[in-house]
């Protein structure tokens, strides 16, 4: 039987966490961590629906906002977002207002 080509693609659940906004990645435990190295990594079909039904319970029950699934690759025991925006994201991210916080601590030039 040919697999779908989307069932070997590996997927975390992201989201943010409610009181603290932080990015959080879900656990294989069901708990939520802000190290996407501790992200329950499923590859098939049915266990991305179930982990992203679980994210949607936890949207419900306000612990978490905007729960989604994120394609990642796992290189030995990291891993790695496909796309740079999720790769920011699990990184600490944001990016924004980076350069302007840079350019007003930086010496003014005589």
């Amino acid at each position: 039987m040919k697999r779908d080509a989307k069932a070997a693609i590996p997927q975390v659940l992201t989201a943010n966490d409610l009181h603290s906004g932080l990015v959080v990645f879900r656990t294989t435990g069901g708990a939520w961590s802000t190290h996407i190295s501790d992200a329950e990594v499923v590859d098939a079909p049915e266990a991305a629906e179930a982990l992203a039904a679980a994210g949607a319970g936890d949207e419900r029950n306000n612990r978490v906002v905007g729960p989604y699934l994120v394609n990642v690759k796992v290189e030995g025991d990291v891993i790695v977002p496909t796309v740079l925006r999720e790769a920011i994201r699990a990184a600490g991210g944001p990016t924004a207002g980076t350069s302007v916080i840079l350019a007003h601590s930086a010496p003014a030039s005589a």
